[in-house]
């Protein structure tokens, strides 16, 4: 039994790490560029594909926020960052794998900026994880939709028959270790919450 707990760990740590490299330091399966055109606030199609920007969650389409008593457009207004972001020059995109959904996964840049970062510093999406520092900033600065309240965007989906995104994991050995493990410390967990 002890065997087993070690390989658990060992595991968890090799996962905690790779989870934290940066995704430049992680192959690359593709690459796109040219003129794009946005989606929604966290995805857009370039050169015939449909990429979902890695490491951000935008407010959907049709998702409402609050500010002052007020409610407003918060999804429509992230695609409108979006818009305006990739507008800024030629805009490139390297893939990391693809999502549940077939769509490629990656980090896009445009006018020689990070688009997922400047989505999460201007406050129209969250982070999934890599953009944390930048979700803080726009937080104390109330930028976008921390401006007022508003339900994140995994919920929002929950909450309105959306199909839920989760954290973008990218296929590899490393990613499928990643879930076993997180599957596994779930039921470890909950089984030692009903003890």
């Amino acid at each position: 039994m002890l065997g087993g707990w070690i390989i658990l760990l060992l595991l968890s740590i090799v996962a905690y790490y790779a989870d934290k490299l940066p995704v430049g330091e992680r192959a690359a399966t593709g690459e796109a560029r040219g003129a794009a055109s946005a989606s929604d606030g966290d995805s857009l199609r370039l050169d015939g594909k449909r990429i979902r920007i890695e490491g951000i969650d935008a407010p959907e389409l049709d998702q409402s926020c609050e500010r002052d008593g007020e409610t407003w457009d918060c999804g429509r207004q992230a695609r409108d960052r979006l818009r305006a972001l990739i507008s800024a020059g030629d805009v490139r995109c390297r893939f990391h794998g693809r999502d549940r959904y077939g769509r490629d996964l990656g980090t896009c840049e445009a006018g020689g900026r990070d688009i997922g970062r400047e989505m999460v510093l201007s406050g129209y999406a969250v982070s999934y994880g890599r953009y944390q520092a930048e979700e803080a900033r726009a937080e104390k600065e109330r930028r976008g939709i921390w401006v007022g309240t508003f339900t994140t965007p995994q919920e929002w989906r929950r909450t309105n028959d959306h199909p839920d995104e989760g954290p973008h994991l990218v296929d590899g050995w490393l990613e499928t270790i990643r879930r076993w493990l997180m599957e596994r410390l779930t039921a470890l967990f909950a089984g030692i919450g009903n003890a």
